[in-house]
């Protein structure tokens, strides 16, 4: 009988996993919840309201996995809940959550540990904060405790100044975490986790700001594998950084099982080039994911399963030799608000050369309209970088509507 899967959430990053695991003869019904406008083309999109419902639907369907996309379910739970169900799914603890709900608690628990990371402090009261970043050398990250993606880079005093009025005054925060900027170049890494045991993705990179020196974003755009990490470079990422945070999880109590995205900092020190974690997230990142999918050739549900059950260590992790790369199309208005409405259209494309993976799109009377931020994401491939960045521009020239952004600079070198 083929496998169930339940997809919890609705972004360009559910469609991608979606999307690979139609590939995978062995798996049948593939349901989402919300879902988008998109998705739909995939499996079923379902509106579940609660961990109530999604145990009830789960249990109904006979679902035999659930893979949760966004950070919001698993920090409030749902992976608990669903263990608790006796249902099989692939996401971390509550409990183990804390490395992305808390960006203090990952901060101090790399200062512990030793893993490098940017000095910084952690701000409680609006008075106190203000009189200690007058002393700082900027330019400096700061951003509420529990929102790590929404973090401001001030480039002097008069704008660390509003960006603490804003985090505690204005969005009543009870914690703001204020750290030196580093210059170097971001990556992300991300590895299938099982308390101690992990397993390595290919190493991607990702753009996070909405342009050259724009706002910062979720992520305007990334590639895999780069050209600059190789595997030596890997492994000490994964020795200093990967390692000590899972075997430290596992010490509290609060073992991890599920995909760890640590964010790096690569910064050239002394002719060297060394690794500083920025923060830790416990889901595939997006657009990340959309760029990493496609080079798998191990079955999606293979690596889930072997997270779930503890044994990585018997699986032999098979890649395509191509790269991918993907470009994120934003709404008009991101990332300062929602816009909506905007008719959507897409030309024909060669579905050999790359696909789009839906994120914030709805669909009325039969067609699409933006409905949020990120748009989608335009993954080329090719058997060099340069290849799939020509596959991917070639792509967001088929994509049309009004106000769309993206970045032209995405995989240049």
């Amino acid at each position: 009988m083929k496998k169930k899967i339940l997809i919890i959430g609705g972004g360009a990053r559910e469609y991608a996993l979606g999307r690979k695991f139609r590939e995978d003869a062995r798996i049948g019904d593939i349901y989402f919840s919300p879902g988008n406008g998109g998705t739909q083309s995939i499996g079923e999109n379902v509106a579940l309201e609660d961990h109530t419902q999604i145990i009830r639907f789960a249990t109904d369907k006979h679902i035999d996995l659930v893979v949760i996309g966004p950070q919001e379910p698993l920090i409030e739970g749902l992976s608990d809940a669903l263990i608790q169900a006796e249902i099989k799914v692939f996401g971390p603890s509550q409990k183990a959550s804390i490395l992305e709900a808390s960006k203090s608690f990952t901060k101090n628990l790399a200062l512990n540990l030793n893993i490098p990371t940017s000095p910084f402090f952690i701000a409680q009261d609006y008075n106190i904060a203000r009189e200690q970043v007058q002393s700082c050398d900027f330019p400096l990250v700061i951003g509420p405790d529990d929102l790590i993606q929404n973090m401001v880079i001030a480039k002097n005093a008069p704008e660390a100044q509003l960006a603490l009025e804003r985090f505690f005054v204005q969005e009543k925060h009870s914690r703001v975490v204020v750290e030196h900027f580093l210059e170097g170049f971001e990556l992300s890494i991300l590895a299938l986790a099982h308390h101690q045991d992990f397993l390595l993705l290919p190493p991607c990179q990702n753009y996070k700001q909405l342009s050259g020196d724009g706002p910062r974003t979720g992520g305007m755009g990334a590639f895999a594998p780069t050209h600059f990490c190789d595997e030596a470079f890997r492994q000490k990422i994964a020795s200093t950084i990967v390692a000590p945070i899972l075997d430290e999880m596992v010490r509290q109590g609060t073992p991890f099982v599920g995909v760890l995205f640590v964010e790096i900092m690569v910064v050239p020190t002394e002719g060297q080039l060394e690794p500083y974690l920025l923060k830790c997230h416990v889901r595939f990142g997006d657009p990340e994911c959309s760029v990493l999918l496609p080079l798998l050739k191990t079955p999606l549900l293979d690596l889930c399963e072997a997270t779930i059950a503890g044994t990585l260590q018997n699986l032999h992790l098979e890649l395509h030799h191509q790269h991918s790369l993907g470009v994120v199309l934003a709404s008009k208005d991101y990332p300062y608000k929602i816009s909506q409405g905007q008719s959507i259209y897409i030309d024909p494309f060669d579905e050999k050369t790359g696909h789009l993976d839906l994120g914030r799109i709805a669909q009325e009377n039969g067609l699409f309209v933006v409905s949020g931020g990120r748009v989608c994401v335009c993954v080329g491939k090719g058997k060099s970088l340069t290849e799939a960045k020509n596959h991917a521009y070639g792509l967001v020239k088929k994509v049309q509507f009004e106000g769309m952004q993206f970045r032209e600079d995405i995989g240049a070198l």
